[in-house]
């Protein structure tokens, strides 16, 4: 399981809010006006995820690791072609 990290709920109009520290923000990739899924589980845990379509520079990271590790194969582009105009 991931790190922890204590959030306050405060009085926002008539809601309730939670502050997200900007080292929070920071490490899940979320700036102001960026929206967040909550899910409630069955056991009560609150768990907020960014909502889809941005990755954070973790991700890329890891992607960027993932496709160097992967072999160089021969174009499949160029076959293709070749095929078309058969």
């Amino acid at each position: 399981m991931g790190e922890q990290v204590e959030l306050l709920v405060a009085r926002w109009g008539d809601s309730l809010a939670v502050r997200l520290s900007a080292e929070c923000a920071r490490r899940i990739g979320v700036r102001e006006g960026d929206k967040l899924i909550a899910e409630v589980v069955a056991d009560g845990r609150l768990i907020l995820t960014p909502e889809g379509g941005r990755i954070g520079r973790a991700d890329i990271r890891r992607l960027r690791e993932f496709v160097s590790r992967q072999p160089v194969s021969k174009s499949v582009i160029g076959r293709l072609r070749r095929g078309a105009r058969s």
